[in-house]
């Protein structure tokens, strides 16, 4: 567990990313737009076509050196991989780890920096757009990132759980005598915040989980394994996330790789991110 103090820390954005520039360029739109700029992103990119490059490149127009780009070839879902791609190539002493269908809100970093405690990672909360929604913020570049509550109130039929928008959820990072944050259907992947050392005491994401699901699960349950507790960073902390396609494979092998952690006592990656330290970070990038 981490000894290291808050104050000074320096954090570091990873977002992944595959084929998707219109909703990567959200996500940079409102990075570039945050209340607290003292941050460090890296667009972790699982294969994408040179479409993404463009938008990557348009981003550091305005973010400068703060924005960095890692590719690895598409050879299938490899999310794992590139996440701890992304976080090697990164200087930080606390990681932010997003999918790059989740769009953060304008206090977003100011937030989470208030939530970077010893022996807590955080997890998130998340309002869904629908389908129609996601196409008209992605086609007209809505400034959704900076909507309030009363923005939120006029698209209720469209976007939910508004609850995420609220306070009434007490267990956030620091919390005492309450439970700790467990997000709905233990989906840790869109969002988690930790020390660095704590990402690398796990040996980061296990890279033999390949295709859809469970490598965050998977982490989380390696994390809690430590003495880490789960907190969610507020109101401020929930994501917006992007309607898409998504095909959940039914017993997939994924899943038996998360009972082989669940039915262990181990705290590392069997494939992690260790096993990542010779590989080239930015070499490739189409």
């Amino acid at each position: 567990m981490t000894e290291l103090p808050t104050r000074g820390a320096r954090l570091g954005v990873v977002v992944s990313t595959y084929n998707w520039p219109e909703a990567l360029a959200a996500v940079l739109r409102s990075f570039a737009d945050q209340s607290d700029q003292d941050f460090t992103l890296v667009v972790a990119d699982d294969g994408s076509a040179p479409t993404t490059r463009a938008v990557v490149e348009h981003g550091q127009e305005i973010l400068g050196e703060r924005l960095l780009h890692v590719w690895q070839p598409d050879e299938g879902f490899r999310l794992a991989r590139v996440l701890n791609l992304g976080v090697s190539a990164i200087d930080a002493d606390y990681v932010v780890i997003l999918h790059g269908e989740s769009v953060p809100r304008r206090d977003f970093v100011r937030v989470v920096r208030s939530c970077m405690h010893p022996g807590w990672y955080v997890a998130g909360r998340r309002v869904q757009l629908s389908q129609r929604l996601t196409n008209e913020v992605l086609g007209n570049k809505l400034p959704m990132h900076r909507w309030g509550l009363v923005d939120w109130f006029r698209v209720r039929t469209e976007a939910g759980p508004l609850s995420s928008l609220t306070r009434r959820d007490r267990r956030k990072v620091g919390a005492r005598g309450l439970p700790e944050f467990i997000p709905v259907n233990r989906t840790y992947g869109y969002l988690l915040g930790v020390w660095r050392s704590d990402f690398e005491r796990v040996n980061g994401y296990d890279m033999r989980f390949e295709g859809w699901g469970e490598e965050d699960v998977d982490i989380a349950l390696r994390l809690g394994r430590t003495g880490l507790r789960c907190g969610h960073a507020g109101p401020n902390g929930t994501l917006i996330h992007l309607w898409h396609e998504t095909v959940i494979p039914v017993d997939g092998p994924n899943w038996y790789l998360l009972q082989e952690t669940e039915h262990s006592d181990r705290i590392e990656a069997v494939e992690g991110i260790r096993e990542l330290a010779n590989v080239p970070t930015r070499s490739g990038v189409p």
